[in-house]
C-alpha cells in the first residue's frame, strides 16, 4: 500500500473476502471448504501508518461477516519479511497464506491453495503470480514477458518447484514457524531466498499450484521502475561475500544477458500477451532500461557502499 497503487489493495481484499464467503461451509464435507472463518491478519508498519489510517482504507471493503475475522497487527521497525514473520506468529490457523496487498487473486485462488493441502505430504505451495498486462499499452506487456514473474499458467497442475514468491505462498503452520524468514539487515527480499535454501536442505518440497493464479502489477511509474531495478542491483552487490573486478565483470555480463533474454522473449512471445508487432521496438526498451539500472545499482553499491547502504531498499 506504500509503494504500489492503493486501489489494488482494496481489489485484493474484495476478492479475498468474496472467496472466503463462497468457501465458508461449516458442518459440510465439501472437498475444499472453510470449516471455520478465515482469519485475515493485516500487518502494517507502525512507523509509517496508524490503525486509523489502515481502517480508513479498509472500511469500505471489509465488513463484518461470519466467513472471515479481521485482525490488525502493527509492527515497529518493520520490513517486508519481518512483517510476514510477525503475522504468521500472530495468526492461529493450521495453514498460513501470505498474500501481498498489490497481488489480486484470480477466481478460486483460495480454494486452489487450500485444496493443494489435501495431500498430507504437501507442506509448501506457491501460487502462479504473473504480471497484470491488461490494457493496450506496451509497458505492462513487456514487463509480463521480461520481468521476474512467469506468464499466467493455463494449466491446473500441482507440480514440484524449486522456488516461491513470498507474495503468493502457503505453508503448513509448523513448517513455517519452525523456520521463518531469517533476518538479513539491509536486504529486504534476501530472506525469502534463504528460506528456500533452508527448506531444500531440510528436504521440504515446494509445490507449484498452477490454478492459484494472482496478478501482480508492473512497477507503477518511472520512480518505482527505477527503485525496483536499482534495489535489485544493490541487493546483489551486498549479498555477495566480497567484491572484485571479476565480480563486476560478471554482473555486467549477467545484465547484458538478462536484457537480451528479455528482448528475445518479447520478440518470440509477443502474441501471448497481446503485444502488436509495431509495439515490439518500444517494448524492448523496457527490459534494456531495467537491467541497465539493475547493473547501475550493483556498480554504485560496489563503488560507494556507504552511500548506498540506506538507499534503494525496496
Amino acid at each position: 500500500m506504500t509503494h504500489a497503487e492503493l486501489h489494488r489493495a482494496t481489489r485484493m481484499l474484495d476478492q479475498l473476502t468474496s472467496q472466503a464467503a463462497a468457501l465458508f461451509l461449516p458442518g459440510e464435507t465439501a472437498p475444499v471448504c472453510l470449516a471455520s472463518p478465515l482469519e485475515l491478519v493485516i500487518v502494517y508498519d507502525d512507523d509509517q501508518s496508524s490503525a486509523q489510517k489502515v481502517q480508513s482504507v479498509l472500511g469500505d471493503v471489509i465488513r463484518a461477516s461470519d466467513s472471515h475475522h479481521l485482525r490488525l497487527l502493527p509492527v515497529r521497525d518493520a520490513n517486508y519479511c519481518r512483517m510476514k514473520n510477525a503475522g504468521a506468529a500472530f495468526s492461529k490457523g493450521d495453514i498460513i497464506i501470505f498474500l501481498d496487498s498489490d497481488v489480486i487473486p484470480g477466481a478460486n485462488w483460495l480454494g486452489a491453495l487450500l485444496g493443494s493441502f489435501a495431500d498430507p505430504q504437501v507442506c509448501v505451495v506457491v501460487g502462479n503470480t504473473y504480471v497484470d498486462h491488461d490494457g493496450p499499452g506496451a509497458y505492462s506487456k513487456a514487463m509480463a514477458l521480461s520481468w521476474m514473474f512467469p506468464l499466467l499458467d493455463p494449466s491446473d497442475r500441482l507440480a514440484p518447484s524449486t522456488w516461491f514468491y513470498a507474495n503468493n505462498v502457503a505453508f503448513r503452520r509448523e513448517i513455517f514457524l519452525s523456520r521463518q524468514f531469517p533476518d538479513v539487515p539491509g536486504l529486504i527480499h534476501a530472506p525469502a531466498a534463504l528460506l528456500i535454501n533452508r527448506l531444500q536442505r531440510d528436504g521440504v518440497l515446494i509445490w507449484f499450484a498452477g490454478n492459484a493464479r494472482a496478478s501482480h502489477p508492473p512497477p507503477n511509474g518511472p520512480r518505482h521502475f527505477v527503485m525496483r531495478a536499482m534495489s535489485g542491483g544493490r541487493a546483489r552487490a551486498f549479498s555477495g561475500p566480497h567484491l572484485s573486478i571479476s565480480a563486476l565483470i560478471r554482473w555486467i555480463r549477467q545484465d547484458i544477458g538478462s536484457a537480451s533474454w528479455g528482448c528475445k522473449q518479447i520478440v518470440l512471445h509477443a502474441s501471448k500477451v497481446g503485444l502488436r508487432w509495431w509495439q515490439i521496438p518500444l517494448a524492448m526498451t523496457f527490459p534494456a532500461a531495467y537491467f541497465a539500472l539493475f547493473c547501475l545499482g550493483s556498480l554504485l553499491s560496489a563503488a560507494f557502499p556507504g552511500l548506498m547502504r540506506d538507499r534503494f531498499q525496496l
